[in-house]
């Protein structure tokens, strides 16, 4: 991914189109990366309840054993 300070530093000569493109590159850098942390956050989120609910149901039936 392009440094976001090198692109808005790009070399004086390029043309404000390039410059552009070059924004519109990281923008869309950007988003395709923001799109894949929701993802993984979203996983990581159903992997979390999951092992919730099954030390949930192992206390259950620890607390049976012991009694």
């Amino acid at each position: 991914m392009a440094n976001a300070e090198e692109t808005m530093n790009a070399a004086p000569e390029l043309s404000l189109a390039d410059r552009n493109g070059r924004l519109e590159t990281l923008v869309g850098e950007l988003l395709a990366t923001n799109q894949q942390l929701r993802f993984r956050v979203e996983r990581l989120e159903a992997e979390k309840d999951g092992a919730e609910r099954a030390l949930a149901r192992a206390a259950a039936c620890t607390a049976l054993m012991l009694t």
